[in-house]
């Protein structure tokens, strides 16, 4: 990780004081509930999300070597006024330079020129505004001590839940004088990360910073920092636009739990069959209250699925919006989608009531959210009996339609036969399936053997404890067969060039 400073020599006899530069690093990401590791989503380069060698961990892995680390070099120049000041008050810094690189050895800078170009394809941009470096002087008679704190603020965050961040010194600078040695890379394991604050550590480089009463010129400090962290295992490109159906032959598969998943549900979900779901299921009661809900849709994201939110309307809130009077909150909600720019799903259940209110607010609410660049819509029917069938499969503003069972699949066939026969068109998903019952078996059967084949794709429905250890192996089983390989770990996207880069979730 370190790079190779040129030699100098110097007749400051000042450089060979001792000083230790205490370094309290904290990466604060917004307000998400924890750490993670998400694609730098930028219009100017988009990233790409590879896996962390499986058995390895963050120490096993020489950073910076490696296309599966993720590395932000950021470099810093605290000016002599600074550090004088610092001496009172803390100074907060921005970087002078920064932008990640899955290469940074031979990153070099100089004050007052461009940021360098990285020798290889980056994992996306950061801007300098977000990255901070706050900094305090504390002299004493024979050192002077440096007591920093790095803030990460950004779209991005580096760290993951379970994994460890690497914080190296790459070059340090006082003045024209390269300081060495530099000290070694201090690693930050998952115990030293609590909600994206890392423990203190502490470094030693060989400067001392004269007293403020001396008439020795005071150089500025440079220092380049690069913080290194695993890309997430088996983590879907978050690639701007609107879900496709599977190629032929291929399906997609899902999850959904009680309430919204966790973070800590969404890793464990992955780590027990070796790749996340396509997307992530959750019921999201509607609220005109509420705007679109930013944050669960990143968190999901951000393991690595899409989101899908199957909206709930009560009678009173269906009658409104049929008559027009939620479209302020309809609007937000657009704007909400625009902004977040990757695939999402949103699905309506064609419930009991009068369906021609329904399908007035449906239509109403499909019309106006309508994005033609990364939303996509869903019709949920319930029950295999689904009577409501006739009457909403033909529902044109519908995308994919969505039918949720239980038991074994005999119930299925007339189903599905009628469905296909109103519209021969629609992709079909079927939900509502326990992975721990014999019946998922015939099920999984059915479906790789494409008994039906307008169905793309199905959805687990999980409890709170996720998916049992037993059906989690024979479901791995399924998932990595290599003759032929059914089940898609990631969804297909119609690229968007005109939607915006996602955005950041507010900060608090």
């Amino acid at each position: 990780m370190r790079g190779s400073p040129s030699q100098r020599s110097s007749s400051n006899s000042s450089l060979r004081w001792g000083l230790p530069l205490l370094l309290a690093v904290g990466l604060l990401s917004g307000c998400s509930d924890d750490p993670v590791s998400t694609v730098p989503l930028d219009g100017t380069a988009v990233g790409t999300r590879t896996a962390t060698p499986e058995g390895q961990t963050f120490s096993d892995i020489q950073p910076g070597r490696d296309p599966r680390l993720k590395h932000l070099w950021a470099s810093f120049v605290i000016t002599p006024e600074q550090l004088q000041t610092a001496r009172e008050v803390p100074v907060s810094l921005t970087p002078q330079a920064i932008l990640p690189c899955t290469d940074c050895d031979s990153l070099q800078w100089q004050p007052g020129s461009p940021t360098p170009t990285p020798p290889s394809r980056a994992l996306g941009t950061y801007r300098p505004d977000q990255l901070t470096f706050s900094v305090q002087i504390q002299p004493n008679t024979t050192a002077t001590h440096l007591r920093g704190t790095l803030q990460l603020d950004t779209t991005t965050p580096l760290i993951h839940p379970g994994e460890g961040v690497r914080l190296a010194i790459q070059r340090a600078a006082w003045g024209e004088v390269a300081l060495e040695p530099l000290p070694p890379p201090q690693d930050f394991n998952s115990g030293q990360i609590s909600r994206g604050q890392f423990q203190e550590h502490a470094w030693t480089l060989p400067f001392a910073l004269p007293d403020s009463s001396s008439a020795t010129p005071v150089p500025p400090l440079q220092l380049d920092l690069l913080l290194t962290s695993p890309i997430p295992p088996d983590s879907a490109p978050f690639q701007r636009g609107k879900p496709l159906p599977p190629p032929a032959g291929k399906l997609y598969h899902a999850a959904t739990w009680p309430g919204s998943p966790t973070r800590e549900q969404l890793f464990a979900y992955r780590q027990a069959i070796g790749q996340p779901p396509a997307w992530v299921e959750v019921e999201h009661l509607w609220d005109p209250r509420q705007d679109f809900p930013q944050q669960l849709a990143n968190r999901i994201r951000e393991s690595g699925s899409v989101p899908y939110l199957r909206l709930r309307f009560d009678q009173a809130h269906l009658s409104a919006v049929a008559a027009g009077e939620q479209d302020e909150t309809l609007r937000s909600w657009a704007q909400g989608i625009q902004r977040f720019a990757t695939p999402i799903l949103l699905a309506v259940a064609a419930g009991d009531g009068d369906s021609q209110t329904q399908q007035r607010a449906y239509q109403h609410l499909m019309q106006t959210l309508r994005s033609d660049s990364n939303l996509l819509w869903v019709l949920e029917l319930e029950g295999e009996g689904a009577e409501a069938g006739s009457t909403w499969a033909r529902f044109m503003e519908m995308d994919w339609l969505r039918v949720h069972l239980s038991g074994d699949p005999t119930g299925f066939e007339e189903v599905y036969h009628r469905l296909t026969a109103l519209h021969s068109e629609v992709p079909l998903l079927i939900g509502g399936l326990d992975p721990s019952t014999e019946a998922s078996e015939a099920w999984l059967e059915g479906l790789e053997s494409q008994q039906w084949p307008q169905v793309i794709g199905w959805s687990w429905s999980l409890n709170s404890e996720g998916i049992p250890s037993p059906a989690a192996q024979n479901w791995r089983q399924h998932l990595q067969q290599a003759d032929p390989q059914i089940w898609l770990g990631e969804i297909r996207v119609q690229p968007s060039r005109s939607s915006p880069s996602p955005t950041p979730l507010p900060t608090p």
